[in-house]
C-alpha cells in the first residue's frame, strides 16, 4: 500500500503517519526537524499546564530549607569559635531561660533522645559550665544548672546567635521580622512533634 505524503518543510516531502492528509504544513525554518503541525488534541494545553506548574527550587518548603542550611552553618560556625557545638549552644540556652533541669526535661524541650542529652551535658559538666546536683525535694531526679562560667557563656552565645540572627535577615524590616518569627512561630506549634522532632523556638524579646 502506498503511503500517502505530507509537506512538512520547504521543499521536501515527508511521511507522517496520522497526519490527515491533504493538507500542507506551514513552512518552517530550514534548522527545524521535521514533524506534523497537528501534534494531537490537548498538546499546546499540556505545554501551558508544564510552564504554569510552580518549580520545586521556588516552592517555600524548599526556601525555608535553604535558609534553615545558610542559618544553622553560620550558627555552627558561631558555635565554633567558642570550641562548641550546636547542642551545646542550645542546652546552655534552655538553662539559661529555665535553670534546673532534669536531663528528661531537657530532652523534651530540645526534642533529642535521653542518651544525646547526656552526651551534652557530659561535654558541658567537663568543661565547667553545668552542674548535674540531686534534687533535695526529690532525690530521683538529678537536675542541671548553669555554673558561673556557664552563664557567662550563655550570655555570650546568646549575643552572638543575636549577631547572626541579625547577619541571616538583614534585608527585612522590623515588622517583617516581627511577621516571620509570628509566622514561624505559628508553623512550629502546627508541626506534629512526634513525627518532627521539633519544639517552638525561644522566641527573643
Amino acid at each position: 500500500m502506498t503511503n500517502r505524503t505530507h509537506t512538512d518543510c520547504r521543499g521536501a516531502a515527508a511521511t507522517v503517519p496520522g497526519c490527515p492528509a491533504g493538507r500542507t504544513a506551514r513552512p518552517r525554518e530550514a534548522a527545524e526537524p521535521a514533524r506534523c503541525e497537528h501534534g494531537g488534541p490537548g498538546e499546546p494545553q499540556r505545554r501551558e499546564e508544564r510552564a504554569a506548574a510552580p518549580g520545586f527550587l521556588t516552592s517555600s518548603g524548599f526556601v525555608l530549607t535553604l535558609v534553615g542550611r545558610a542559618a544553622r552553618r553560620r550558627l555552627a560556625q558561631e558555635a565554633a569559635g567558642r570550641g562548641l557545638k550546636l547542642w551545646h549552644v542550645m542546652v546552655l540556652c534552655v538553662l539559661a531561660d529555665s535553670p534546673g533541669l532534669s536531663k528528661a526535661e531537657l530532652a523534651d524541650r530540645l526534642g533529642l533522645s535521653s542518651a544525646d542529652v547526656a552526651r551534652v551535658v557530659g561535654d558541658l559538666v567537663s568543661a565547667g559550665h553545668v552542674t548535674c546536683d540531686r534534687d533535695e525535694a526529690d532525690r530521683r531526679r538529678t537536675l542541671t544548672r548553669l555554673t558561673a562560667l556557664g552563664r557567662e557563656t550563655a550570655a555570650a552565645v546568646d549575643a552572638g546567635l543575636a549577631a547572626v540572627e541579625d547577619e541571616v535577615l538583614a534585608p527585612l524590616a522590623a515588622a517583617d521580622r516581627e511577621r516571620l518569627a509570628d509566622v514561624l512561630g505559628r508553623l512550629a506549634e502546627h508541626l506534629d512533634v512526634a513525627q518532627f522532632g521539633l519544639r517552638p523556638a525561644r522566641r527573643r524579646t
